[in-house]
């Protein structure tokens, strides 16, 4: 890929550095067995994800009629969180992410995980270093990464025609869109290849970003 004119990659977390897609898949499925409901395959979840999260559990069968999106985002972490010591980093993520520094582009996190969830995976990781800023949400619902982005853009004075979004799901393509940034999507995530090649580039790997 050229990155030619770009200063500053803007990185996803979760399905895009994160390779945590399966574990995601097993924590719904067994959310879904708890309420008596149709189990997920992999291909369908792929086609189903999406943001907000309320609206994909819905689509999913869970009626917030009986529960609220804070009792089932606070199960999904539960779950979550008791499956991370499986979760590894999708391949050659450290390699890239130095690459990139090594030509001068600042790197940063715009995810919708939790801050503090985010630095101690990060740190976890030994990525820390490697980017110039994290942002994460403040809350365990994942809403508002378009406000996050909009303050991550203005608190490093970044200039939108000089930056590059890295994600893996529409609502990324849709982040990068009202941020006036331009995205690329990379298919090993959280939505199928099919959904993303609609609405920006696709990758297949994430090599290609350091790759012409």
């Amino acid at each position: 890929m050229n990155l030619s004119g770009i200063d500053t990659l803007i990185w996803d977390w979760n399905g895009t550095l994160l390779d945590d897609v399966d574990v995601n898949v097993r924590v719904i499925n067994e959310m879904l067995l708890k309420r008596d409901l149709p189990q997920l395959d992999l291909n369908t979840y792929k086609e189903l994800f999406c943001f907000p999260v309320k609206q994909f559990h819905r689509q999913i069968g869970i009626d917030f009629e009986k529960e609220s999106i804070e009792e089932v985002s606070a199960e999904y972490m539960e779950r979550y969180k008791s499956y991370e010591k499986e979760i590894k980093l999708h391949m050659d993520v450290p390699f890239i992410l130095d690459t990139v520094n090594s030509l001068g582009i600042n790197q940063y996190i715009l995810s919708a995980a939790g801050k503090n969830d985010l630095l101690r995976m990060l740190d976890h990781f030994r990525l820390t270093g490697k980017f110039k800023g994290i942002y994460g949400s403040g809350d365990i619902c994942a809403t508002g990464k378009v406000g996050i982005g909009q303050k991550l853009l203005k608190d490093n004075f970044l200039n939108p025609d000089k930056a590059l979004i890295i994600g893996d799901t529409l609502h990324d393509a849709e982040v990068a869109n009202a941020l006036g940034v331009n995205c690329v999507l990379y298919a090993g995530g959280h939505n199928s290849h099919n959904l993303l090649i609609e609405k920006a580039e696709v990758i297949t790997d994430l090599k290609d970003i350091i790759q012409e």
